[in-house]
């Protein structure tokens, strides 16, 4: 009997010494950063875009084409140029604080960024031409890298067929 409580103390002892919390991955939906950036898109559809979330120098890329802040601002008035009845609900939003031992040793390219913080969005851009009158309707993801209160990556991956189709038509029906 005394062996098996010293093998009781033994393991209640080891138990707590094991018992250090690691550190994991937190996920919120709906949080404040997606707040955010439902805001900022309202402002987009009603063609008064507030970037002031979006840092300076932040680094955007929608699929391959890479913009300045200007320039992402700068596309707000193209599209409401180009289209009419434009609508981006605000879908699907989470953050994902990524932490952890999984997260920093998952290496690869994506190794730097333990310990950082996006906000994922899945919505669908709709809108109509003013040109050829078509609704464009695209499923989309927005990626969005913050630090402190500011954004500083946007990454976003949409089919971009139909939209460059009326691109072309909009550059063609304004060459001067």
């Amino acid at each position: 009997m005394k062996k098996f409580l010293i093998l009781m103390i033994s393991i209640g002892i080891l138990s707590c010494a094991n018992n250090k919390t690691e550190q994991v991955s937190t996920i919120k939906i709906k949080d404040e950063k997606a707040q955010k950036i439902s805001e900022m898109m309202k402002s987009y559809v009603s063609n008064s875009l507030d970037s002031s979330i979006i840092s300076d120098d932040a680094k955007i890329k929608f699929n391959q084409l890479e913009m300045t802040k200007s320039d992402f601002e700068n596309l707000v008035n193209t599209h409401h140029a180009m289209f009419s009845e434009i609508s981006f609900p605000e879908g699907w939003m989470e953050t994902v604080n990524y932490t952890g031992d999984d997260v920093k040793n998952a290496g690869g390219n994506y190794a730097e960024d333990y310990g950082s913080t996006w906000t994922s969005h899945w919505s669908d851009w709709t809108a109509v031409s003013k040109i050829s009158g078509d609704t464009i309707s695209n499923p989309c993801f927005f990626g969005y890298k913050w630090e402190n209160d500011k954004v500083v990556v946007i990454n976003a991956i949409f089919p971009d067929e139909a939209f460059n189709k009326e691109v072309a038509l909009f550059m063609e029906a304004n060459k001067k």
